[in-house]
């Protein structure tokens, strides 16, 4: 069993260092993405609603020894996910409370009830629109047709307006029903950057019965794959909907990555006593519908070792994946399907 080996791919310079790292991603095109805050700014932390505080922000784009800087001010988005869109940027708040009580009587009053979590900034950080993006975000990638793909957990929920291609959706200004619903356990979104919904997993027929919880996301190029939790199938997703979905051989698996009729798995040590960072990468193949186990091996670092501590960001672009890990939040490794054993 030969291992797969990780390689640095980036890390932010010492000029950083004073600074957390709030977010941050891995965009379309290959740059790290990152959103920094002030050592005492308490995004990442859960406080009490009455605590939280808004808090200048700087966004770190990084292309190969190239940097770009953007500067936000009085940013108000806790438990932060960033990403590239365009010329610009999109943020999101992975956490947020949902409206309760009776349910509004317009649109516009339920405008302004619903949080408006979701931030799409122009290239100079100038925001463009807010929308309601929902609650328990797991997943933000974007793709290179502007559209921003979100993946949500078992606990998600969110009041959203059916997608716009939908032949029931009514008037705006109406909120003649199913114009606009709740709902629980989304699985993943496609949202448009003016914050409209292009496309529900759970409102299309030709996918998995199941979309309790998007285990793992996967924006290509020109679609996208996601593997579900209940029965965790490989799905396939173009700029209309499913186009296949097929059994495979792992569950619980925490990253996919895809290249052409091939696959691979990265799932974590299951053991009683689980060793942090101790991961495994199964490769598979198309057979009859269904991705069948090639060959498995252990995930290193570039010098051989094993990571020694659990994923803190994992991105996947199609045959790509890039890790962050738990003790260095600031590096970020790379593997890419195809490449040879050691």
């Amino acid at each position: 069993m030969r291992n797969r080996r990780l390689r640095r791919y980036a890390q932010l310079p010492g000029r950083y260092l004073d600074m957390q790292v709030a977010a941050s991603t891995v965009d379309t095109h290959g740059r790290v993405v990152s959103l920094l805050a002030p050592p005492d700014a308490t995004c990442t932390r859960r406080v009490p609603p009455g605590q939280r505080q808004p808090y200048d922000a700087l966004i770190v784009v990084m292309d190969g020894r190239d940097l770009h800087e953007v500067r936000l001010q009085d940013l108000d988005v806790h438990f932060p996910m960033v990403d590239a869109l365009g010329s610009g940027f999109v943020l999101a708040a992975a956490r947020c409370r949902m409206p309760s009580g009776p349910p509004a009587a317009t649109l516009d009053a339920l405008e302004r009830e619903v949080p408006h979590n979701a931030l799409v900034l122009d290239h100079d950080g100038t925001p463009l629109t807010t929308f309601h993006a929902g609650d328990d975000i797991q997943h933000l990638l974007t793709d290179r047709r502007g559209g921003i793909w979100m993946g949500y957990g078992d606990e998600a929920s969110v009041c959203a307006p059916l997608p716009l291609s939908h032949p029931d959706r009514g008037a705006r200004g109406s909120l003649a029903p199913p114009f606009r619903r709740t709902m629980s356990m989304p699985g993943l979104i496609r949202w448009t950057a003016s914050g409209d919904p292009a496309w529900y997993a759970s409102s299309d027929a030709v996918g998995p019965a199941s979309w309790v919880d998007c285990y793992a996301l996967n924006v290509g190029t020109d679609r996208a794959w996601a593997y579900p939790y209940t029965g965790f199938p490989l799905v396939e997703i173009d700029g209309i909907g499913i186009t296949w979905t097929r059994r495979t051989p792992t569950h619980y698996a925490s990253a996919v990555l895809v290249e052409g009729s091939d696959a691979a798995f990265l799932t974590a040590d299951t053991a009683p006593r689980r060793a942090p960072g101790h991961y495994t990468l199964t490769e598979a193949a198309s057979r009859n519908g269904t991705l069948e186990a090639t060959a498995s091996a252990p995930l290193v670092l570039p010098d051989g070792t094993r990571p020694g501590a659990w994923a803190r960001r994992t991105v996947c672009r199609g045959g790509q994946m890039w890790l962050q890990f738990r003790h260095d939040e600031r590096t970020w490794f790379h593997y890419e399907l195809g490449e040879l054993a050691t």
